[in-house]
């Protein structure tokens, strides 16, 4: 299975990389032919075992342990900024860039003779270590493919899918720390590559993919390497997560005011749902609610304040006492991959998490009939857009992007994204099912007595078919169930100007 599961990612990998590393050979060719000289070669060493490159004093590699050999190469520059890097250096101070050889226009055969190569001639050189790569590893000769990769990555030491194949071969080899080595410099590639890159089809999986795989083989590193990692990859995080929020926390936190008024609310005879049965006219006062589902960079904020100050003033006093809020399950914690993209909904977080954050962000979670309105109007609509199913208005399936507010079309006529596909979403009610024969018909807000359960409203990217995915529909899950298709957004209490200015 893993083996089949490597294959075909190699393929998507491979199709999607074909223009990113046509333009990479492009920029090679159009550097100028220069002559490796005394003065612009750089004494380093080399591991012998992953070809990673040190400055001169250092002996041993820090990956494998190996004893490092001299290594001559011609300098190493940016691609943007053109900027000389300094011995040991892979990636660019100034912008980050991995670098490149300037040029790599002469290489030394096997008698150590120097021999002139044209930047085409070694593009031929690096597809032919690929082509006969590739042919060793499907024939599982693991060692000879193996040495033609580490010959191609020496020639092309940015090239992300000789990086994604030698970290596939080394996992077959079983020596996890070099195929980390190999798919971590995978994910610092992509994540380096131009904004115009990140926008192409499939960029978002492949490196959900790899950050999947990474995630995979730390799970057998030895307990002390793992904690040095996960260090590493929270630091990391916060330094994204905060560059986020500078960028799009306004836009995140958004609030669409939805008026006083009437709406219809459950479903009909012709839905034969008893739990959403009868349908009936509700009223409510104005209220606030998110456009957007909050995100893994909002969330970010809330967990890091509550490991920095313990401060639980504004969670619920039923919550169990030792929670910290992370979000997570027994299988995927907080230093899941998933995490580190500020854009995706927050997901794994239990009723009382969304309940803590709401409250510390000065907000609440909206009630089932406030979540209902804001997202099927005042008509009875079945979906946001209208009665009839369409999944290209919604985030559903696996295709469908993560990131809150990418399906325009789809959202409610107040504004509010995602509220079908993407996660379903906690609300504050109890759930009861025959609520709905004796509730208020103004401002209800669920059973006054705990029913063991809480309101979910809106089907996930998961749901199994379209009937799921109506407005009305109603699930409801324990307090402290957590499940990566549940999410949640907030509400908030209309204030009008005048008697806002006047509490001031």
């Amino acid at each position: 299975m893993k083996s089949f599961y490597l294959a075909t990612f190699s393929v998507i990998l491979n199709l999607f990389l074909c223009n990113i590393l046509f333009s990479q050979s492009t920029d090679r060719n159009n550097l100028e032919n220069t002559p490796i000289t005394e003065e612009n070669t750089s004494k380093n060493r080399m591991c012998p075992e992953c070809s990673r490159i040190y400055p001169g004093d250092v002996s041993f590699c820090s990956i494998d342990g190996k004893q490092l050999i001299d290594y001559t190469a011609a300098d190493l520059i940016c691609p943007t900024c053109k900027e000389k890097a300094a011995p040991g250096e892979r990636f660019c101070k100034k912008d980050g860039m991995p670098l490149i050889v300037q040029p790599i226009t002469e290489q030394k055969d096997p008698e150590g003779n120097i021999v002139n190569l044209t930047p085409a001639e070694i593009a031929r050189k690096i597809q032919t270590h690929i082509e006969e790569g590739n042919r060793f590893k499907n024939e599982e000769k693991y060692t000879e493919a193996l040495n033609e990769f580490k010959q191609a990555v020496f020639l092309h030491p940015d090239n992300i899918g000789i990086h994604f194949n030698l970290g596939g071969i080394y996992w077959k080899l079983e020596n996890q720390k070099l195929a980390l080595f190999h798919m971590d410099t995978c994910r610092d590639l992509l994540e380096m590559l131009p904004e115009e890159k990140k926008n192409q089809e499939n960029y978002q999986k492949i490196s959900q993919d790899i950050y999947l795989y990474i995630y995979k083989l730390e799970k057998g590193l030895l307990p002390e390497e793992k904690q040095k990692r996960e260090a590493l990859v929270l630091e990391k995080r916060n330094k994204k997560m905060s560059a986020a929020l500078e960028e799009n926390r306004d836009k995140w936190s958004e609030m669409v005011l939805i008026p006083a008024g009437k709406f219809v609310m459950g479903s009909g005879d012709e839905e034969f749902i008893p739990e959403e049965s009868p349908i009936h006219e509700v009223y409510l006062d104005a209220y606030y609610i998110d456009k957007y589902e909050v995100t893994n960079a909002l969330y970010w904020e809330f967990v890091r304040y509550i490991k920095e100050t313990g401060d639980h003033s504004k969670c619920h006093p039923e919550e169990p006492g030792d929670k910290n809020h992370a979000p997570g399950t027994v299988h995927t914690n907080w230093d899941y991959p998933y995490y580190d993209y500020p854009g995706y909904p927050v997901s794994r977080v239990d009723w009382y998490d969304a309940y803590a954050y709401a409250a510390w962000a000065g907000k609440r979670l909206p009630t089932e009939a406030e979540w209902e309105k804001a997202a099927r109007g005042t008509d009875g609509r079945r979906y946001p857009w209208g009665n009839v199913w369409d999944a290209t208005l919604a985030n559903v399936g696996p295709s469908g992007s993560l990131i809150v507010g990418s399906y325009e079309v789809g959202k409610s006529i107040y504004g509010c994204y995602d509220v079908i596909g993407s996660l379903s979403e906690w609300c504050n009610d109890w759930y009861h099912a025959e609520y709905y024969h004796k509730s208020p018909s103004m401002n209800p807000k669920g059973p006054d007595y705990s029913t063991g359960v809480r309101i979910i409203k809106g089907a996930s990217l998961f749901a199994p078919y379209a009937y799921k995915m109506r407005c009305a529909v109603r699930m409801f899950g324990k307090p402290e169930d957590r499940n990566k298709s549940i999410g949640f957004r907030c509400a908030k209490n209309y204030v009008p100007e005048a008697e806002e200015n006047k509490a001031k």
